[in-house]
């Protein structure tokens, strides 16, 4: 599990943060079973903001924002690597993520 070392405001990725063991890490996680009805691949968290109860994962080597109160799911289009992801909700917020939604 990969830990940003200065997530943006809001988020974390401490293991802690991240309830991995809850929700990610078994088989039949609430994460896991939303990827696999996905047909996404196994499902890795990167980061979560507690406030908003949202993760952003990657499965099958693309990234997503899961919205866990509403199930909402979304495909991360623009940028494409973490490292810009990350840049880009610094510099001007989680809303600057291109995204597509799923479900």
């Amino acid at each position: 599990m990969a830990i940003v070392d200065d997530p943006p405001s809001g988020w974390g990725s401490k293991p802690e943060d991240l309830e991995s063991e809850d929700d990610w890490e078994a088989e039949d996680s609430f994460g896991q079973y939303l990827c696999k009805q996905m047909n996404l691949g196994r499902g890795r968290p990167i980061m979560c903001h507690c406030t908003d109860h949202a993760y952003l994962f990657e499965a099958g080597g693309k990234f997503y924002f899961w919205y866990c109160v509403g199930l909402d799911v979304f495909e991360i289009i623009s940028p494409t690597t973490l490292d810009e992801i990350i840049k880009t909700m610094k510099e001007k917020g989680d809303g600057a993520v291109k995204t597509k939604r799923l479900v």
